[in-house]
């Protein structure tokens, strides 16, 4: 027995080091894992020119990034379609964070909706179940595409219009519609639509650079809901005609079953698949000999000519501090179904937007490059408004209803306690690439770009139809127009101190930020005294529009 206890403590000693030695190597393998990422990025770009090094090293990063974050969400997410269900503590927490601030919207509050190895497709959730704030635009979603260089998006019809904006890259984007074909090519700052149910592919024909595209889905079926469908040759998920009966396939198409099969089953691939050379080639060649008139002369009624670059135009507003580029149903007339105005704004590094409110317009924003931050003046989260994620979430149908008379009875009585102009909350939210935010009718809002790189906005205005900008700071200042009178009367102040104050700033659009003007600010109070007091009143008068 005594032998046998002997025996058997070497072979335990020999099987403790074994487990040391394996866990050892396997941290070992990690933190060299951990120390090659940041050299691997670093390696792949070196070779860019030095002017997009640091993009590259940011792409290559947040692709890791997503790599990671996949892992955990490929339970959660399927290939087409939305999403529901609790989610994680990740999920949780950004929920959180999202009921604090209804109107802004970061890179983790995107879902990806489409994956392939290369490329995605990633969407907020409906702005209505984001906050009751935002059911003005219940049938709008937000969504981006990324491809990977030489890629390919297989040809697909979505129950949605998609009013799209090419942010990064260069492609071909081709649509089937009243049975024509048209292919176009596509570069950084090109907008163009995809009407609902027009089957459309897409190629990346850059060899270096992502394709990346922001989009408005402007949903018909259900508000708020939009679907996928892929058709010949769709690849994981299958195509949607391998849904109809095997018997109605073969008389359709007048072949086998596995012939019908190979074509149209399930395939490993995903929906955004590697293309050759040649074949990008083909399809850039076919984008030559489609129709080439982006814009000029204009189209006749209801016809459409492809896309419309912003960046080409001059710009309504520009000085310095920044630039302003418009396009409405006027100047692009695939619009004019839409009711939209899309707006590109590039902010100087430190710098800022006048502040400004839009009469009729809610926009829409998603930031592309750059960071800083955002300021949104709202008077309904300083009376408690309600700014809560799918309030009633989860409840049975009698608790349902209880909780709408319940809420009935609240926005009564809160309608009673309120007085208009008591206060205000200030949303101020940082910006940076990915983020998106939206800003309600009449709501002012102002954007500081920092002082390490330019700021640039894409802004997607939803019932642009006779939308005016109110500019409430700079030489084009809406208070302006007041008559010494009524100056007197709303700042408490003589007609000059408010004049001095109103025609301070001479730019128009951009300014200087709040970092570049803080000096000019000490010399006015210094000088003046009565100004501070006077733009106190100003800002009062101006949120309360």
């Amino acid at each position: 027995m005594a032998t046998a206890r002997v025996r058997t403590i070497p072979f335990l000693l020999l099987l403790l080091a074994t487990l040391l030695c394996a866990a050892a190597s396997v941290a070992s393998s990690r933190e060299d894992d951990g120390g090659r990422r940041p050299g691997r990025c670093v390696r792949q770009c070196e070779d860019r020119p030095w002017h997009e090094r640091a993009r590259c090293l940011q792409e290559c990063r947040e692709e890791r990034e997503q790599q990671e974050q996949g892992r955990h969400e490929r339970d959660r997410s399927g290939s087409r379609g939305d999403w529901r269900g609790k989610g994680s503590g990740d999920e949780r927490e950004q929920q959180e964070e999202d009921r604090r601030r209804p109107y802004v919207f970061g890179r983790r509050s995107f879902r990806r909706i489409v994956r392939s190895e290369q490329g995605s497709v990633r969407a907020l959730r409906p702005f209505y179940e984001a906050s009751k704030l935002l059911r003005g635009i219940r049938n709008y979603r937000v969504a981006v595409l990324e491809a990977n260089p030489r890629s390919f998006i297989v040809p697909s019809h979505t129950d949605a219009h998609c009013i799209c904006y090419v942010a990064q890259g260069e492609g071909v984007v081709t649509t089937i519609e009243n049975g024509e074909r048209r292919s176009y090519t596509i570069r950084e700052g090109h907008i163009f639509v995809t009407p609902a149910g027009a089957i459309t592919y897409l190629a990346n024909t850059d060899g270096r650079r992502k394709l990346v595209i922001a989009k408005i889905l402007r949903t018909i079926s259900v508000p708020g809901k939009f679907q996928f469908f892929f058709g010949p040759g769709g690849r994981n998920p299958e195509s949607f005609l391998s849904s109809f009966s095997k018997s109605v396939q073969r008389a359709a198409y007048k072949t086998s079953s596995d012939r019908l099969e190979k074509l149209f089953g399930r395939q490993d691939k995903g929906i955004i698949v590697r293309a050759s050379e040649e074949q990008v080639r083909e399809l850039r060649r076919h984008a030559s000999e489609g129709s080439q008139g982006p814009h000029w002369p204009l189209p006749p009624f209801g016809e459409s000519h492809g896309p419309y670059n912003l960046l080409d135009q001059r710009p309504r507003i520009a000085n310095q501090h920044g630039q302003l580029y418009e396009a409405d149903e006027h100047s692009f007339h695939d619009l004019a179904d839409h009711d939209l105005r899309i707006s590109l704004v590039n902010i100087t590094a430190g710098s800022m937007s006048a502040p400004l409110y839009n009469t009729r317009s809610i926009k829409i924003a998603y930031v592309l490059e750059g960071e800083g931050h955002s300021e949104i003046v709202c008077p309904h989260l300083a009376h408690g408004g309600e700014s809560e994620h799918g309030r009633g979430g989860g409840r049975s149908e009698r608790g349902k209803s209880r909780w709408r008379e319940e809420e009935s009875e609240e926005e009564e009585e809160q309608g009673q306690h309120e007085e208009a102009g008591q206060g205000y909350h200030t949303i101020r939210a940082r910006l940076s690439r990915g983020t998106a935010f939206v800003v309600p009718v009449g709501h002012p809002v102002v954007a500081v770009a920092s002082r390490g790189s330019n700021l640039q906005i894409v802004c997607f205005e939803v019932r642009a139809e006779k939308n005016e900008k109110v500019y409430l700071a700079g030489a084009n200042n809406v208070l302006k127009q007041l008559d010494g009178a009524a100056k007197e009367l709303a700042f408490a102040a003589s007609e000059r101190e408010v004049d001095e104050v109103l025609d301070a700033q001479r730019e128009q659009g951009f300014l200087p930020g709040p970092e570049e003007s803080g000096g000019q600010e000490e010399e006015h109070e210094g000088r003046h005294g009565r100004p501070e007091e006077v733009s106190e009143t100003l800002l009062r008068m101006a949120t309360g529009v």
